[in-house]
């Protein structure tokens, strides 16, 4: 089994979904987001040395998913 990015294994429901997903299905999800993430980040566009690759993308989401979770939080307190 992966582990997740922190480091740590699955647990509990998200352990029982990945398992129920054939290892090629894990792997196509895995590369879609980073697609996703291309997309969203927009890497075509891109400052040199970063247009066109996938480098620092997870990096970037977890930053703003952050940012967005503390933001949701706060906005409704």
């Amino acid at each position: 089994m992966d582990q997740l990015s922190t480091g740590a294994n699955p647990t509990g429901n998200l352990e029982q979904l990945l398992q129920s997903l054939p290892k090629w299905q894990q792997e196509q999800a895995k590369a879609d987001f980073l697609e996703f993430l291309y997309d969203l980040y927009d890497r075509a566009s891109a400052p040199l040395g970063v247009r066109g690759t996938y480098t620092g993308l997870w990096q970037c989401y977890q930053r703003d998913l952050a940012w967005l979770t503390r933001l949701s939080i706060y906005l409704n307190q």
